[in-house]
């Protein structure tokens, strides 16, 4: 079961990187030959499917995303089907009605934002949110340009990059 838990912690560090090269050359060595084995065995499907694979990291990777960092609105849009319609399958009559007062609601918001009205503020809960979350992303990556900022980088390079790493993470 511990296996397991340092599989999924491996797998959580390569989601939340951008330095895919470094990642690469990143061996994680636990101590334990099954956990071992694990991480190889991922560490390879990963960089062949999801590195340079049909996947490339620009594809899916949200470390430089400046824009919304989860599928809220999505799922708050969803959750509005479900709750305007009272119902899994609602009749096509009722869906078209539906339908055509969401396009109409969304023509004429678009509109007020062309003509110059503000936008909703952003909660300032979201917003110090954000605002950590930049900084930590700055902060990253000052300690791993300092890491590596060397030609011939210390003998601890990779500790001190794990160290950053797991601090970020």
């Amino acid at each position: 079961m511990a296996a397991d838990a340092d599989v999924d912690v491996y797998a959580a560090r390569l989601r939340c990187s951008s330095r895919m090269e470094l990642l690469q050359e990143f061996v994680y060595a636990t101590g334990c030959a099954a956990v071992d084995a694990k991480l190889a065995s991922f560490a390879g499907y990963f960089e062949s499917t999801w590195v340079s694979g049909a996947f490339s990291p620009q594809l899916w990777t949200h470390f430089d995303h400046l824009g919304p960092r989860t599928t809220n609105v999505a799922e708050g849009f969803h959750n509005s089907l479900n709750t305007r319609f009272g119902m899994p399958h609602p009749t096509l009559r009722t869906f078209l009605d539906w339908l055509q007062k969401c396009q109409y609601e969304t023509q004429s918001h678009a509109m007020q934002l062309e003509s110059g009205r503000p936008p909703k503020p952003k909660s300032s809960v979201y917003v110090q949110l954000d605002a950590n979350v930049q900084s930590a992303k700055l902060q990253y990556r000052m300690n791993i340009g300092n890491v590596f900022a060397c030609i011939f980088p210390s003998t601890d390079s990779w500790e001190m990059f794990r160290l950053h790493t797991s601090d970020y993470l």
